[in-house]
């Protein structure tokens, strides 16, 4: 479920009695009272409709974001309006502004499709303003019931018919679903990119309007909590990065973006990018790539580390790297396998207490560093005698000594971190 942004409406108290008042007639007072707060109502949903979709305003179209938010707003006040003096949804078509909107999106390279998906998505967030605003107008009242079932029909019928306008107006003006003339959608292009079919790439980044020839990084940027913010944490990558962004909203929250330079981007840049944080935001990276198989390979780079880093069902905010987790992705192809080394060969080294966690960060520690106590003792920022006592520990725990069969104990660990207890 997306982060909706509250909105801080006036306090009203309970509608004090209804008693010979029709459904009809408190969904009118309860619409009126809306109808004071519409432009504060439809500028909120409106910024939430461009980060949800913003593939309706392609590169941050500036026709298109004010086309989004003169059509909301004008849907808004359609939809309360009819609701406030019982005017049939079925009397109604889209307002000007969805029109415009419409041209503007095409213009910009989106499809009818993007603006739909908009329509459906402002529908659902009308409706959960509209039904908390009844909830507490009406709490404890047996008429809340019958007035949600009606306003609800009323806004589902307007939002259907005004698709179907649409719809039909795009056929008409366009002549046809994807009109011909007009440049394939930047989401098909996109995926030709990244698929196997042969690609012409001067024509890809016409559409695309983007350097597919350049240097590129891709990224996976997913929503893990209410603080989400995906356009925030790319725009901060875009500028720790500085670099040309291109982006393309996928579903259930995730964007798949490439970031891209004229030429090769250097370490420090790459390693700002890493450090980066995220807040409530998972940001998955390729590593860097030339012309289109570097944007093919980096992104599916991107989405390999993506997938490692839910596998333990507890992913963590902030960039990973696929570089970082290529091997433990790799290792963990076969989860239930890999689980089974893991507790094979870690024994009692895979308990859950932190005395065990802190015995497998030193092992492992050890392990990648060329089983060296004096670096792992660096790098721990711990004595080395303190690394000898917690690897004799360790020793006790698996049943034999570290360094007898250092690469399966090695690859033990890494599931162990990956997949975690095991």
């Amino acid at each position: 479920m997306d982060n909706v942004i509250p909105l801080t409406l006036p306090h009203v108290t309970s509608l004090a009695s209804t008693a010979g008042v029709s459904a009809g007639e408190v969904i009118q007072q309860l619409a009126h009272e809306l109808l004071l707060s519409s432009g504060e109502i439809a500028a909120r949903i409106s910024e939430q409709v461009l980060v949800r979709l913003p593939g309706l305003a392609p590169r941050g179209a500036q026709d298109a974001v004010d086309g989004v938010r003169e059509a909301t707003d004008q849907n808004i006040g359609a939809i309360l309006s009819t609701l406030a003096f019982g005017i049939p949804a079925t009397a109604t078509e889209p307002p000007l502004g969805a029109r415009k909107l419409m041209r503007a999106s095409v213009a910009a390279g989106a499809d009818i499709t993007d603006l739909l998906r908009a329509y459906r998505y402002g529908h659902e967030l009308i409706w959960r303003r509209w039904s908390d605003h009844a909830a507490e107008r009406l709490s404890g009242n047996e008429i809340l019931a019958d007035v949600l079932a009606l306003s609800s029909d009323h806004m589902f019928t307007f939002i259907d018919r005004s698709c179907d306008h649409l719809l039909a107006e795009y056929r008409t003006e366009f002549g046809a679903l994807r009109p011909s003339g007009l440049r394939r959608s930047h989401s098909e292009v996109v995926r030709d990119l990244i698929g196997d079919d042969q690609v012409d790439e001067i024509a890809a980044g016409a559409t695309l309007q983007h350097d597919v020839r350049g240097h590129h990084v891709a990224l996976v940027l997913a929503p893990l909590d209410a603080t989400a913010d995906l356009r925030a944490a790319l725009t901060d990558l875009a500028c720790l990065g500085d670099a040309s962004t291109l982006v393309l909203p996928v579903g259930d929250g995730t964007w798949w973006a490439w970031m891209t330079w004229a030429g090769a981007p250097d370490t420090t840049c790459l390693d700002a990018m890493a450090g980066a944080t995220s807040p409530g935001v998972l940001v998955a990276m390729g590593a860097p790539g030339a012309g289109r198989q570097g944007f093919r390979r980096s992104h599916h780079q991107a989405r390999e580390a993506d997938r490692t880093a839910r596998l333990s069902g507890r992913p963590a905010m902030g960039v990973v790297r696929f570089r970082d987790v290529e091997l433990s992705g790799l290792l963990c192809t076969d989860t239930e396998r890999a689980r089974r080394l893991a507790a094979d060969r870690l024994g009692g080294l895979a308990g859950v207490d932190e005395t065990c966690r802190r015995l497998r960060e030193t092992v492992l520690t050890f392990v990648e560093h060329g089983c060296s106590k004096a670096r792992t003792a660096e790098l721990l920022h711990v004595h080395h005698k303190t690394v000898s006592y917690r690897l004799a520990q360790a020793e006790e725990l698996v049943g034999q000594r570290i360094t007898d069969d250092v690469v399966a104990l090695g690859a033990a660990l890494v599931v162990h971190q990956t997949l975690g207890d095991c």
